[in-house]
């Protein structure tokens, strides 16, 4: 049975804090020549029309879908097409999420994303305006609902801590964009799915029940306690329900299991100007049977036990950021701050040989203390990045910097948001996939519907950006890097998103 709710308006004010959307005072514009071309593909048609046609491809026997896309090989007999994972794997959320994303820009900012439409029959043009809006809400609306569906049987799973991921990014969206209670009621079961992982003993929700690879077997659920550090970026499901809600008792897991990993999982580092900065650990095992000891302390998809995962330090920067943004609480958000120091002076400091004709330098490798070049299967060597990392870590600068620049403190907020569009500029011009895609409306027995037709010929990739990593361990079974990700694509139209609400484009 689905909790008891207060209310069955959509709750906007909360999606504010969650997208930190506070209407800062404008530090920047951030169409400044050097910014305006780059930026302009956050917003490309092809986006659309790519995200669309990939929907309604993978949806061939696969609706209800099953299978959910997650990373599109850049070389290869498979190059260009989305592998797909089974539905329970913890990145099913963000095809729907993307999708959502660009329903909300569709309905919200029409100006900026809707497309300019042509027809098919006899070359004649079909009239813009209206109609042509209502024909591709409709069509959007109608993938994202069916590409969401499983989701919704998915927010009783109590088998994973990533069920924020899962859940978050389409359905939040569809209970704020439409009022759809159902999906409302999904994510509070959700949230209290999430709380049940909770342990006291160690402050903290459990993130994996095992872990392995060629070093590590941890196994028991009794003696062992997994915490990674991407776990902060599922608090915010529960601070979305708790204030809801009005439950004390999520809001206090939430903000707890974060106040826990400041000590167990962020390492001090030399001071920026006086501040303390940090790097991460991505796994802590805890000793849950003798008062949540830290038994050991170790990386699953870094280079290193000791070194800093590019992505993992951007999970943090957006969890902390996030968290702030809820409870108001100075801890996080100088955490959020000394975790983005560090990102920016890793990026900073990374030696020439990232910066490919002059881009790159923003696009982080995928782990800061790796060996920077490696070898590709056509024999190029090059740096090996982590595109994904960068724009995750760029929606937690944009965060930070709305909440510091409405708290007055604006050099600092000025320095978080040029970086978070550094990396944008820098995404889009080392990254962003050269296929194009357009939209065209259609007439087929009197009904007139959406299509998406490619543009340039050649190679056909499926994913909006290239160069991402999922995992470069070297210990573990399921290694695949340099390809396109599906979250990496979800953050570039998020962030898109958050540029247009703070009302910077």
């Amino acid at each position: 049975m689905a909790p008891h709710v207060l209310s069955t308006s959509p709750v906007l004010d909360e999606r504010r804090t969650y997208k930190g959307v506070t209407k800062p005072p404008r530090l920047r514009e951030a169409g400044d020549d050097d910014l305006k071309a780059p930026l302009a593909l956050l917003f490309q048609e092809s986006n659309l029309a790519k995200v669309v046609s990939v929907a309604e491809t993978l949806l061939e026997n696969n609706d209800p879908p099953t299978r959910f896309p997650e990373t599109v090989p850049q070389t290869g007999a498979d190059q260009g097409v989305y592998k797909c994972r089974d539905a329970e794997f913890w990145t099913c959320g963000f095809f729907p999420g993307s999708l959502y994303c660009l329903l909300e820009r569709v309905r919200k900012y029409p100006a900026v994303s809707l497309p300019s439409l042509s027809g098919h029959s006899g070359d004649a043009q079909i009239a813009r305006g209206s109609h042509d809006h209502d024909i591709i809400i409709s069509h959007l609306t109608d993938l994202c609902r069916r590409w969401s569906e499983p989701l919704h049987d998915m927010s009783f799973r109590k088998d994973t801590h990533d069920i924020g991921f899962i859940v978050q990014p389409a359905l939040q969206r569809d209970w704020e964009l439409f009022g759809n209670k159902r999906s409302l009621d999904s994510i509070l079961n959700a949230a209290e799915s999430l709380a049940t992982r909770y342990d006291e003993r160690v402050g903290a929700i459990r993130s994996w029940d095992q872990f392995s690879n060629a070093h590590h077997d941890i196994k028991s659920m009794d003696d062992d306690f997994l915490v990674i550090i991407d776990s902060l970026c599922n608090l915010d499901l529960l601070f979305y329900a708790g204030n809801y809600l009005h439950s004390e008792r999520l809001l206090s897991i939430a903000s707890t299991h974060a106040t826990t990993l400041l000590s167990t999982h962020l390492r001090v580092e030399s001071g920026y100007n006086g501040d303390e900065r940090y790097s991460t650990c991505h796994v802590v095992n805890f000793s849950p049977s003798n008062n949540g000891e830290v038994k050991q302390k170790l990386t699953a998809q870094g280079y290193s036990d000791s070194s800093t995962w590019a992505r993992g330090q951007s999970w943090a920067i957006l969890g902390y950021a996030q968290t702030y943004s809820w409870t108001k609480d100075r801890r996080f958000l100088d955490a959020a701050k000394g975790l983005a120091d560090y990102f920016i002076e890793r990026m900073e400091s990374s030696p020439a040989i990232v910066e490919q004709e002059g881009k790159g330098r923003y696009v982080p490798l995928w782990d800061f203390d790796a060996p920077i070049t490696y070898t590709g299967t056509n024999g190029d060597q090059g740096p090996l990045r982590d595109v994904s990392a960068g724009l995750v870590a760029a929606n937690g600068m944009l965060i930070l910097y709305g909440q510091l620049a409405s708290m007055g403190e604006l050099v600092a907020a000025r320095r978080y948001l040029d970086y978070a569009l550094n990396i944008a500029k820098d995404t889009v011009e080392l990254a962003y996939s050269q296929d194009e895609m357009r939209l065209r409306l259609c007439e087929k027995d009197g009904v007139t519907k959406i299509e998406s037709y490619e543009v340039t010929s050649g190679r056909r990739f499926d994913g909006i950006l290239e160069k991402s990593t999922a995992n470069f361990n070297s210990d573990h079974h399921d290694r695949t890097w340099d390809h396109g990700l599906v979250y990496a694509d979800y953050y570039f139209l998020e962030l898109g998103n958050r540029l247009l609400d703070m009302g910077l484009l």
